[in-house]
């Protein structure tokens, strides 16, 4: 039982490092589709999503992403070859080791299509864009 105690509490302190990192970028979403409809903000703990055809906005615990609420995200290398051609006017370097460095206008510019940039979709609190459910 004791076990099972300490499985309980790394696994809550995990979750909660999870989150806390979420706060630090789930802003930069906003407009984003989910499950639940249309993210219009963040207050705090909550998400606020506006349902598709409503005016009322739902506000749904940060705790609930991955769970029953999911952002709809496009991955970077399923970018068509229209907005690579963007991407690259508008700043991105590859090298390696340390992988791709954006300007600024780059880095807006994924946001806006959408892109998973802080690993959303691996870490399960997010979906690929062409999911449907």
């Amino acid at each position: 039982m004791l076990f099972f105690q300490k499985q309980n509490v790394e696994i809550s302190l995990y979750f909660f490092l999870a989150v806390r990192r979420l706060d630090k970028y789930i802003h930069f979403y906003i407009g984003c589709g989910t499950s639940k409809g249309k993210l219009v903000g963040v207050k705090h703990e909550y998400l606020l999503v506006q349902p598709e055809g409503e005016k009322v906005i739902a506000e749904y615990d940060t705790a609930l992403l991955g769970n029953s609420i999911f952002l709809f995200l496009q991955r970077l290398n399923d970018l068509s070859e229209e907005q690579s051609k963007e991407l690259i006017k508008r700043g991105i370097a590859i090298g390696r080791p340390n992988g791709y460095t954006f300007s600024n206008e780059g880095f807006f510019y994924l946001i806006s299509l959408e892109v998973d940039l802080f690993g959303l979709i691996n870490s399960g609190y997010a979906k690929p864009i062409t999911h449907t459910l």
